[in-house]
């Protein structure tokens, strides 16, 4: 092995994920400190033998990744620190020295837990500011997902959000061009090819390691985004311009149905405390983080019965982006704590 990777003091699990990997990525790159990727096995289980552990002093998991890195730590000879974002199922919160909480995890406050407004997708310490308007003239973008655990999304939706997004683009005198993602069905690219076709927009297919989708993110004039991806939502509002999202049919599960239904009876402290134990597990509430947004101006809501002035609406001013700035100082002043560090 490499001294370099002997040396290395951040590990990031790798659940084989790319958007976790990404966002991982973005945190280890913030704190300047050397980092490496290590790959977990099959059903995010630890590999069959842990890299030398020297030089380690910071494990960075994303989601299910959070039980290996519970064990990698009892396997260390020297404690590092474990900082988990997202939502660390069935993991005592105490476990943990740092819970960063995405914006649509219905996961409970406490003093381990950093809240963040966006996830890390497009996130920088120094975002640009200076943006040139003049290169913001491809038009209006629609970024479309597809079906999740949370949202149902069939032909039906397709059908309004092109609707809604021919509306947008005339209103704006600009053109229309929709970008599918890896989310995207076989179906769903068939019937975007029809109704694209139908309205004349410009439809573009996602491709592994195409740049279009970020050059689209520096030079769309606006953007509609499917309420299924919030990776999505994060970089189109981190561009700058201004972002719609397009609501969709919310999926319910046993649980989620339990968890409302505990909360309806006003359990939620109960269920957040049992949380907390790692007794429960914690879902998602993408509808509270968009009301939220809705309410505080940063985006707006795609729908019917609009005027021609209210599609060529653009925020007031853009909201800083201090999530990144806010990890980096957090994770690095417990470094600094450790035995050792310099």
């Amino acid at each position: 092995m490499s001294q370099s990777a002997l040396s290395a003091p951040v590990w990031i699990l790798d659940t084989g994920r790319p958007g976790e990997r990404a966002q991982c990525q973005t945190l280890a790159q913030a704190l300047g400190l050397p980092f490496r990727h290590v790959p977990l096995g099959p059903e995010f289980a630890p590999p069959a033998q842990w890299p030398e552990t020297t030089g380690l002093r910071l494990i960075l998991s994303f989601g299910n990744a959070v039980q290996a890195a519970c064990a990698l730590r009892e396997a260390c000879a020297l404690r590092p620190l474990l900082v988990h974002i997202g939502r660390p199922s069935h993991v005592p919160a105490k476990d943990l020295d740092l819970i960063i909480a995405l914006p649509q995890d219905d996961y409970p406050a406490g003093p381990n837990v950093l809240k963040v407004s966006w996830p890390f997708n497009g996130a920088s310490l120094v975002p640009d500011a200076d943006q040139m308007q003049g290169q913001m003239q491809a038009g209006t973008i629609v970024m479309y997902g597809g079906p999740s655990r949370q949202f149902g999304m069939g032909l039906t939706e397709t059908e309004r959000l092109l609707r809604f997004a021919h509306a947008l683009a005339e209103a704006n005198q600009e053109t229309l061009h929709l970008i599918t993602s890896p989310r995207t069905t076989p179906e769903a690219v068939g019937w975007l090819r029809e109704l694209a076709a139908a309205c004349g927009a410009m439809l573009h297919l996602f491709r592994p390691n195409d740049d279009l989708f970020k050059i689209f993110l520096h030079t769309g004039s606006r953007f509609v985004v499917t309420a299924d991806s919030a990776s999505m939502l994060a970089e189109a509002w981190r561009s700058r311009a201004p972002v719609w999202l397009f609501p969709l049919p919310q999926r319910q599960t046993l649980m989620s149905r339990l968890q409302e239904g505990a909360d309806a009876v006003g359990l939620r402290p109960l269920r957040y405390r049992l949380i907390r134990r790692g007794v429960l597990g914690s879902g998602a509430s993408f509808m509270r983080w968009h009301r939220a947004l809705l309410r505080s101006g940063k985006i707006r809501c795609a729908g019917r019965n609009l005027t021609a002035e209210d599609l060529r609406w653009s925020p007031m001013q853009h909201q800083p982006d201090t999530d990144l700035i806010q990890c980096q100082h957090r994770i690095l002043a417990l470094l600094q704590a450790l035995p050792g560090f310099t």
